[in-house]
This record gives C-alpha cells, sequence and structure tokens, in this order.
C-alpha cells in the first residue's frame, strides 16, 4: 500500500498541461485490436490503467512501443483469444476487448473485470446488447467466453445510456457487415472521440455521433492511422478544485471548455471566476467557496459522476448548507467518512449528502477506496489545516 503526504493551507497558482483523457484512451485501445496493421496514438497519459491494457495487447500477441505521450501500437499477429484473471481484474475496463475480439476473431474469453470499489457496476447490459447482435455465451462458472457464427443487424435499446455498454456495442459492431442501431446510447464527449477513431481508421461507417441514437456498419477494411486523445476533462476538473479550495488561481492547456459545460458552471456558482478560450480555462477561487443547495451526478450533459467526490469536498467547507445527490454510482458518498475524519460536517441519508460548510478542514489520516475518491481527500489535505495522509494512493495513480 502507498501512502501520500499533504501539508495544507498552500495557495496554488501556475499552469499546467492537461493530459490525455483516462477515460477516452482506455476504449481506443481495445479499439486497436480491430485493425490488423498499425495505429499510432498522440497524448497519451502514461498512467497505470494504460499500462495494464498495454499488457494485454501484449499477451494476446500486438507490440506496443512509447516514445514521450506517444504509443505505436501493431495488431497485426494477433494470436490470444483469451484475457488470463490477472489481467483482466486489474481494471474495469477490460470488459471492453470482449467486443473487439469478438469482432476480429469470432470468439472471445475473459473474466469479470476489476477496478474501483465504488457500488454496484453489472456488464449485464453489456451481454445482452451483444445477445441482440447474435453473440452467444457458452456455459463457464468463472469467465465470460463468448462466441458468433453470424453477425446480424438490428436495434439495440439500452435501458440507461450505459458508457460501457455503448463502448462495448460499438466496438462489437465492427464486425458486424449488417446495419446496427443504438437506440438509448451514451453521449459523453470519450463516446464521441471513440466514434471518431473508429470513423477514421474506417472500421465503421456511422451516424448520429453526439446523440442518444447511433446507427452504424462495420465489416470494412480498416486502415493504418494517426490519433491524438483529447485532455482528460476529470482531471481538468480536479486540478479546477485544487485551485478552488485553496483560494488559488490556475491556467489548464489542451482542454475543452465544451466537455466541461455542467462542471464549469457549478464552478462558477460556487463564487469562483471562470475564463475559457480555444483549449484552455482559467480558475480563481473566491476567499470563501459559496454554498450550492443543489447538486445532483447524472449522465452526460449533466454533471458527471467522477467530478462528485471533488465537489463534495467544496460543499464541506463552503459558506452554508449543500445537498450533493449521487445518482449513477452508490457507493460514491462512502467517502464522508473520511471526510468527517477531517473535521466536515456532513451526513449522508440514502443517495444524498447533507454538509454545513466548516471554515477550514483539519489533517487527519485517511484512506482512499477508489480514483476520485483518493484524488479528493488529496483534495481535501490540500485545503486543510496541518498534516494530511492518505493511503491507498495507488488508486490515484490509476487515473
Amino acid at each position: 500500500m502507498s501512502d501520500i503526504c499533504i501539508e495544507g493551507g498552500i495557495r496554488l497558482k501556475g499552469e499546467i498541461k492537461i493530459q490525455g483523457s483516462k477515460n477516452a484512451v482506455l476504449p481506443i485501445l481495445a479499439a486497436s485490436v480491430l485493425h490488423p496493421g498499425i495505429t499510432v496514438l498522440e497524448s497519451v497519459p502514461l498512467i497505470r490503467d494504460v499500462w495494464a491494457s498495454v499488457e494485454i495487447i501484449e499477451f494476446l500477441g500486438g507490440k506496443v512501443s512509447v516514445t514521450g505521450d506517444q504509443m505505436e501500437i501493431d495488431t497485426r499477429f494477433l494470436t490470444s483469444k483469451e484475457i488470463p484473471k490477472r489481467l483482466g481484474e486489474r481494471m474495469r475496463s477490460s470488459v471492453l476487448f470482449l467486443g473487439a475480439m469478438l469482432a476480429r476473431f469470432g470468439e472471445a474469453a475473459l473474466y469479470r473485470p476489476g477496478g474501483c470499489a465504488i457500488g454496484s457496476r453489472p456488464v449485464d447490459l453489456h451481454l445482452r446488447g451483444l445477445e441482440s447482435l447474435g453473440v452467444m455465451f457458452l456455459p463457464d462458472d468463472s469467465r465470460i467466453h463468448a462466441q458468433i457464427s453470424r453477425w446480424q443487424g438490428g436495434e439495440v435499446h439500452l435501458t440507461y445510456p450505459s458508457v460501457g455498454a455503448t463502448e462495448q456495442l460499438l466496438l462489437a459492431a465492427a464486425g458486424n457487415g449488417e446495419i446496427t442501431r443504438i437506440y438509448g446510447a451514451a453521449r459523453e464527449p470519450e463516446i464521441v472521440t471513440l466514434c471518431e477513431f473508429l470513423v477514421q481508421t474506417g472500421i465503421l461507417q456511422m451516424e448520429g455521433i453526439g446523440t442518444g441514437t447511433l446507427v452504424m456498419c462495420g465489416g470494412r477494411e480498416s486502415r493504418d492511422s494517426c490519433f491524438r486523445i483529447p485532455g482528460d476533462r476529470i482531471a481538468a476538473g480536479t486540478y479546477l478544485a485544487a485551485a478552488a479550495l485553496t483560494r488559488g488561481e490556475v491556467q489548464l492547456h489542451q482542454i475543452l471548455a465544451s466537455h466541461m459545460t455542467s462542471t464549469l458552471k457549478a464552478f462558477q456558482k460556487m463564487g469562483c471566476s471562470v475564463g475559457t478560450g480555444d483549449q484552455w480555462i482559467q480558475l480563481k477561487g473566491p476567499s470563501r467557496l459559496k454554498n450550492l443547495p443543489f447538486l445532483a451526478t447524472n449522465p452526460f450533459p449533466e454533471f458527471p459522476t467522477d467530478m462528485q467526490s471533488a465537489f463534495l469536498v467544496m460543499m464541506t467547507v463552503a459558506d452554508g448548507h449543500s445537498v450533493m445527490e449521487e445518482n449513477v454510482f452508490e457507493d460514491r458518498l462512502a467517502m464522508a467518512e473520511s471526510l468527517r475524519d477531517m473535521g466536515a460536517d456532513i451526513q449522508v441519508q440514502g443517495r444524498r449528502a447533507f454538509c454545513r460548510g466548516v471554515s477550514r478542514l483539519r489533517g487527519a489520516k485517511v484512506s482512499g477506496t477508489d480514483l476520485r475518491c483518493g484524488a479528493a481527500l488529496v483534495l481535501a489535505g490540500l485545503n486543510a489545516d496541518g498534516q494530511t495522509i492518505v493511503n491507498n494512493y495507488e488508486y490515484v495513480l490509476r487515473g
């Protein structure tokens, strides 16, 4: 286990180049399996989840080389159709290789994926959607073992706009020469980025990119490509929160404000001064954050669940009463206990957290239970009086 020690109370000021998006690059790494050739990705964040994906690609028989933040992936000579448990359980996104391998080989096997402990994250939507495209799942107590004898076109109706299920179906559709329609698709910027990659490489013909209805046709000849990963909107929001919590000022580069509209509006409601331009965002924190009477997480374009933990910290030191409602992952409010250890006045009832802002948090020894929780506790430490030690820092290194 790893720890990080933070000495709080220091005003942050400066500028930073935002890394490539974790949530965009992981499905694109899985998508590289679709093309039996060379894929070059630029602005790749060299984080633990990316290295876990690289290990999977190399286990399947691919070759990966890295120069700076550029990654070259050669999947011409893949030999395996199965991902072993030791690789699959390291991260949630390993499940996306299922659709990609089915499209490439017509068969795939992997164990149930791992990832952060933030509540129930079933892959049922993934599997039901794949069945609609003609995929069969073989009896297997421990693995997901799937085969396809003949792809079929048709419609998939997602009962929830799941990002993972939408990505899974996009990857699987690459092997399907029939027309596939996805209704109720997720609309997050990372979905748009994956669609743009699949179109650029010739893997899919698509209509409706950026909407809740995607129409596509695969089974096409792909081509070598070079693709740039956009900036990480969640990492960007985390840096903005660091400035807001320390009465600081920060300018971010290589980030699209259009990907962060709801997040930036929430910062402004809490009294932050926000400016935006062509691939840059600037924020100046107030002397005291304003309370936010009510903020709820929901699928894009609403406020993102991945920013909930950071804003929950901000609410604990805001002037007045604030309420956070979590509608995506039921266990994401579990960090409230750690915030109480740091002096926060916070109570959780079901999916809502009720905060009465204190003037400042105090240093304590706390533990991160997932990536966003760990990052948020670091933010809390930046605000706190004295020294804060955050255990399980390896979660933060995932992203």
